[in-house]
């Protein structure tokens, strides 16, 4: 099952992934809540495996990169899922160094609103 992606909705998948990204975002145990799922999931860089209440624990005290993502594509993959794929850079606060990665998430709708439940994120091949 895909559906031909609904640009209103590819644009919204995309918005609420770069609000994951924004720092004040990150620190905020709530909007965390509200945007992962009970059941999310995530791969990281760093090999290791995440759930939710990980990162309601451990966002809020992060003090990582910049992110910012970009070449964003949307598949409707069922009804209520979308997935989102993109290449996200990561700019080192003390280095200014950026770091390349390709990075992958699942959407699901829940009531009105949409939550994140799965994320993986792999560095960049050069």
């Amino acid at each position: 099952w895909e559906a031909a992606m609904d640009r209103e909705l590819a644009e919204l998948i995309e918005r609420l992934e770069t609000e994951l990204m924004l720092a004040e975002v990150r620190r905020s145990p709530d909007r965390i809540d509200a945007l992962l799922a009970d059941d999310f999931v995530e791969f990281g860089m760093s090999g290791r495996r995440y759930t939710k209440q990980d990162m309601i624990r451990l966002l809020p005290q992060e003090k990582g990169p910049d992110y910012q993502a970009t070449d964003f594509e949307a598949k409707q993959i069922a009804p209520d899922v979308v997935l989102l794929t993109y290449r996200a850079a990561a700019r080192s606060r003390e280095t200014g160094e950026i770091a390349w990665s390709l990075r992958s998430s699942l959407w699901r709708r829940s009531g009105d609103s949409w939550q994140l439940i799965f994320h993986q994120g792999m560095p960049q091949a050069d």
